[in-house]
């Protein structure tokens, strides 16, 4: 399968303000792409990544929030009709247990509307203009390891994982006949500012983000980064090992 970035494009991503986001944002405009960037605060980019700015149109939007998204959505599908690539990239994680007294259920809703709803919500509304481009297009869904084996601690934001796991599954059956491919990059522990003071082990954003770009030039529907390979020989050989490692963490 051809790349989705073989040849400069329009690409649409969320959450490009820090972490791995961040990094594509600063990353993919050498190669000529132009960024629409979605996020809480985008339009801080041009005091964040100034040497990126002038690729990249930022675009100010909670993505809890379902009417503005719907509303930042039409403007951008009536601006920019180019778009080929979408990047649902925006995560948001409480690291507090279930079980804690001082658990609020809004901190439930809002986990899922960003982790889940909102990725849903902006790949149906972006099919028809994929679908129109006459060039190979994706829609890359951001996982993780924990989809596989959650930990103790964040139980909600492991099980939104879980399902874009299964979502992007999915969707890919959906799209098998078009010129959509469904990515999906299942993530290792990444150093980035949700996962500030937590953890070990990790690699930098950076280095995330080129695994991103790399799998993604080779055509690949489902890209493990770093640890996160080790994934498929432990779930072949040893999946109870794997429960018990991330059980506690």
């Amino acid at each position: 399968m051809s790349s989705s970035l073989a040849s400069p494009t329009t690409i649409l991503i969320t959450g490009g303000t820090s972490g791995i986001g961040l990094q594509l944002v600063k990353k993919l405009p050498a190669y000529g792409h132009r960024l629409i960037v979605i996020a809480r605060r985008a339009s801080k980019l041009s005091e964040i990544a100034p040497d990126s700015c002038g690729a990249v149109v930022p675009y100010d939007c909670d993505l809890s929030d379902e009417a503005a998204l719907g509303e930042t959505l039409d403007t951008i599908i009536e601006k920019h009709s180019g778009i080929s690539v979408v990047i649902n990239n925006a995560a948001l994680q409480y690291p507090v247990a279930m079980t804690e007294p001082n658990f609020d259920p809004a901190m439930m809703c809002k986990e899922v509307a960003i982790n889940l709803v909102a990725p849903a919500i902006i790949a149906q509304r972006m099919l028809p203009v994929l679908q129109k481009q006459n060039r190979q297009c994706a829609i890359v869904n951001m996982s993780s390891g924990l989809a596989f084996y959650p930990k103790t601690q964040t139980a909600l934001y492991c099980a939104t994982k879980a399902a874009i796991h299964s979502f992007s599954q999915s969707l890919r059956y959906q799209l098998a006949d078009t010129n959509i491919q469904v990515i999906e990059v299942i993530l290792p522990l990444v150093d980035t500012p949700m996962t500030a003071g937590r953890g070990y082990g990790k690699i930098s954003a950076k280095q995330a983000a080129d695994a991103v770009l790399r799998g993604m030039a080779q055509g690949k529907s489902e890209i493990y980064v770093g640890k996160a390979r080790l994934l498929r020989i432990i779930n072949r050989l040893a999946p109870s090992a794997g429960r018990k490692a991330l059980k506690g963490s």
